[in-house]
């Protein structure tokens, strides 16, 4: 997985001043970076992201730090125990534009799609994949021009060089977020058991995460495998460039 240049230190009361205010206004990006490096330093929280309330679906997908081989172990063993209609996440082993990604759950309801831009974090589409791109460009183009502004006031030499690569890497991303670009990595169907086990033996798909009920709340929780990760869970991290 992708690391990055870890936040420097410094008792300049100015340059810390500085960075506060970065973190206030480039949320979109430099703030992901930080919890990436809380996640890095082994503040994680391994476990089943599978939850149910009320009969619904609140959440399905890894938890933040989860060991990714056992997680796949663990689900596929839930996918051949499952009966009945189920919900879940279907994650693939690349990235796939919204078409391909529609394709590849053949006849399954699509309910949402999960997504990343190179450079951005993941993030639920449960509408049109197109406009989350035209969000997704206008949040980062506002990150990249308020972070610009704050470097024109930083002399510190290791903020100064982080908050350029921040500045390159809003800009890769504004770039790279198209409607028709590989964006996709996983998607949330619903369809009976045996429909999902038939998905989950088919090329280019890499687990199909069982939930535990065919219903969702209309604010549940989804998490995807992203293809980079292959060690641990680590969705605060942006997707590669």
């Amino acid at each position: 997985m992708k690391r990055f240049t870890e936040l420097p230190t410094t008792r300049n009361p100015v340059v810390l001043a500085a960075a506060g205010l970065v973190v206030l206004l480039a949320g979109f990006g430099i703030a992901a970076l930080i919890a990436h490096a809380r996640v890095d330093k082994g503040g994680t929280t391994p476990g089943l992201g599978a939850q149910v309330s009320g009969g619904t679906v609140s959440a399905i997908g890894p938890l933040n730090g989860t060991d990714v081989a056992a997680y796949v172990s663990e689900r596929r063993d839930a996918l051949r125990r499952a009966t009945g209609e189920r919900l879940a996440v279907v994650s693939f082993t690349q990235y796939l534009t919204g078409d391909q990604a529609r394709a590849a759950a053949g006849r399954l309801e699509v309910v949402a799609m999960v997504a990343a831009a190179p450079g951005g974090q993941p993030d639920v589409v449960r509408g049109s994949l197109s406009d989350w791109v035209d969000q997704q460009k206008s949040r980062a183009k506002a990150d990249r021009d308020q972070t610009a502004e704050l470097l024109k006031t930083v002399d510190d030499p290791e903020f100064k060089a982080f908050y350029q690569s921040e500045v390159a890497r809003l800009t890769r991303l504004l770039d790279g977020i198209k409607p028709g670009a590989p964006l996709v990595f996983a998607v949330v169907v619903r369809g009976v058991v045996p429909q999902l086990q038939s998905l989950a033996s088919q090329p280019g798909v890499r687990l199909v995460d069982v939930g535990p009920s065919g219903k969702a709340s209309g604010q549940a929780e989804y998490h995807g495998l992203r293809p980079e990760e292959v060690a641990r869970v680590n969705d605060t991290a942006p997707r590669p460039l």
